[in-house]
């Protein structure tokens, strides 16, 4: 679970879950437990996306894998454990009415409406299971909104929910999340020349990406300066497209 967990990584979910709180004028002090919570779960589900079944991936932030670390047997139980402290994390949040909401975000965020229901729409449509993969940008979207941008979501509700009880604001923070979720993907999709680039080339991923980074940030300039950590968030995403050279193109 440490190996899982401390190995590196860019810390991006539970960064702008603080960042949320502060954003709606709470004390991002109070959200670090719920912060390490998300960072759980998303660190359960690469464990398990690393695996023989799911993508079979041998190496992971420079390490390999847990699975070839440890074996897949320990493996799974490491995710299983992970994805079973999160929660515990949270029921120890104070007050509980919060924790409450919290519980139900990430739950939502991680299950079948969400992370699991993506990544098993992904599979279906995996290559190597005898399809092409999402043969439609609606499809691509769909997937993408629940693997990637749903968690992502969630972080930042999460945040809203600690630091305010204004529906107005929450409302803003998810949709802020809710953009920035999909834009990540078109990032990881540009890097990689997978996903969205089956389908579009490099130049109109770009200009997806724009689009999405333009709605999140008309949703944090709500914030005004309280929000310049979500709007740094975005910039974050656009200056790694933009600065990104394919390995073959590189001096």
């Amino acid at each position: 679970m440490r190996y899982a967990v401390l190995s590196g990584g860019k810390r991006f979910r539970p960064l702008l879950l603080l960042s949320a709180c502060e954003a709606v004028g709470g004390d991002a002090r109070k959200a670090l437990l719920p912060a390490c919570a998300v960072e759980l779960i998303h660190n359960y589900s690469l464990v398990h996306d690393d695996l023989p079944a799911m993508d079979n991936d041998e190496m992971r932030r420079g390490l390999p894998t847990c699975h070839k670390k440890f074996g897949e047997a320990v493996a799974i139980l490491a995710g299983d454990a992970l994805l079973t402290q999160a929660f515990e994390l949270l029921a120890d949040f104070r007050p509980a009415e919060t924790a409450l909401q919290l519980i139900r975000e990430l739950a939502e965020a991680g299950g079948t409406q969400g992370m699991i229901g993506g990544q098993v729409l992904d599979v279906l449509k995996a290559p190597e299971r005898g399809f092409a993969g999402p043969a439609d940008l609606e499809t691509m979207n769909l997937i993408n909104r629940k693997k990637t941008g749903r968690l992502i979501e969630g972080s930042a509700v999460m945040g809203a929910f600690i630091g305010t009880r204004s529906a107005e604001k929450i409302k803003r923070v998810r949709r802020f999340g809710q953009a920035l979720g999909l834009a990540f993907q078109v990032v990881d999709d540009i890097m990689d020349t997978d996903g969205y680039l089956r389908l579009m080339d490099s130049g109109e991923a770009r200009q997806k990406l724009k689009i999405l980074l333009t709605q999140a940030r008309k949703e944090a300039q709500f914030f005004s300066s309280k929000g310049r950590a979500l709007t740094e968030h975005t910039d974050y995403l656009w200056s790694t497209a933009q600065n990104y050279v394919p390995v073959g193109l590189k001096n």
